[in-house]
């Protein structure tokens, strides 16, 4: 594993956080903007999820359970769409490419949007969409190359700051130590559930119960279902499930 993730980690700002690395011409990251919808964003350390785990997995050792933490953290953004971001790019005379990287954590999932200039020009992919023989294509002035780059069909002819914003939905990396705090402040149960469902099943430990790891298995599959219904209900309080995806859960 690349990063001490036995070692927790201080919460991170996102404000503060080097959201982008830009790889092509001069531009510094110092003016560039990365927010997520509005919210103040927050990482903190996978350990920090670990005596929930532990408590029932008895024995399993901090780095494999960690990596199943990591994986349920990740099945749950990616069917959830829980981490909405926006990024604001200035865009650069003769450069086309424009990558959206957000350091060691986390990564691009879905390009939901993406706008150009003042006027608005706006571009939509979808997942569901993915499938279709437009496959990575959102529009003829963009060009998506999953999970990181956004490409313009022509070159800015001048320079202009905060002109190329995107709109997507992220997830952990497959190596990250932190996740977005959210996970753990509101839905801690959701990812130590996903992590038991898996870590249950693993006959080499003591520890191992194939039918209890079913029962966190359809907790887990709940949480997700309630995870849609907070984002399509934009975390209502009394949000009716029916609101989720149309019913679609």
């Amino acid at each position: 594993m690349s990063c001490p993730c036995e070692s927790p980690a201080k919460p991170i700002s996102f404000s503060s956080h080097p959201c982008l690395k830009p790889k092509g011409g001069n531009q510094p990251m110092t003016g560039w903007i990365c927010d997520n919808d509005g919210r103040d964003v927050e990482f903190i350390s996978l350990t920090e999820f670990l005596p929930r785990v532990t408590l029932i997995a008895k024995g399993v050792p901090d780095d494999v359970a960690l990596e199943y933490l990591r994986q349920s953290a990740q099945i749950f953004c990616q069917q959830s769409r829980l981490l909405k971001r926006e990024l604001r790019l200035d865009v650069q005379v003769g450069v086309r490419d424009y990558y959206l990287e957000q350091g060691d954590n986390e990564q691009v999932h879905v390009v939901q949007s993406v706008h150009l200039g003042n006027r608005g020009e706006k571009c939509r992919c979808f997942f569901e969409h993915f499938h279709s023989p437009r496959h990575g294509f959102c529009h003829k002035h963009f060009t998506f190359e999953p999970n990181d780059k956004i490409i313009l069909s022509k070159p800015p002819k001048f320079d202009g700051e905060n002109q190329l914003q995107v709109h997507y939905f992220a997830q952990p990396t497959q190596t990250a130590c932190d996740v977005d705090k959210l996970l753990f402040d509101r839905y801690h149960d959701v990812v130590v559930n996903g992590a038991l469902s898996q870590l249950l099943f693993m006959r080499q430990y003591d520890f191992a119960d194939p039918q209890l790891a079913v029962v966190y298995e359809q907790r887990f599959k709940q949480g997700i279902a309630q995870g849609k219904i907070d984002v399509q209900s934009h975390f209502a309080t009394n949000a009716p499930s029916s609101l989720a995806f149309k019913g679609r859960i």
